[in-house]
């Protein structure tokens, strides 16, 4: 349990620090309230990655 919890954190943070991360076009901002049923998002999260590196820096396989 403990291994699964330390692959998640990572893989998140790889995930947060690797991109540069905006609003879609037709939002104004991103708002995180809780749904009053449960502890879900009122609205669903949209949110547009874009690579922080050029795009010759990222390996392929």
């Amino acid at each position: 349990m403990m291994l699964g919890t330390i692959m998640t954190t990572m893989l998140l943070a790889r995930m947060l620090q690797g991109f540069t991360w905006e609003a879609p076009d037709n939002a104004r901002s991103i708002e995180l309230v809780e749904n009053h049923d449960d502890i879900c998002l009122a609205k669903p999260l949209l949110a547009i990655a874009k690579p922080r590196l050029l795009e010759w820096m990222y390996p392929t396989y």
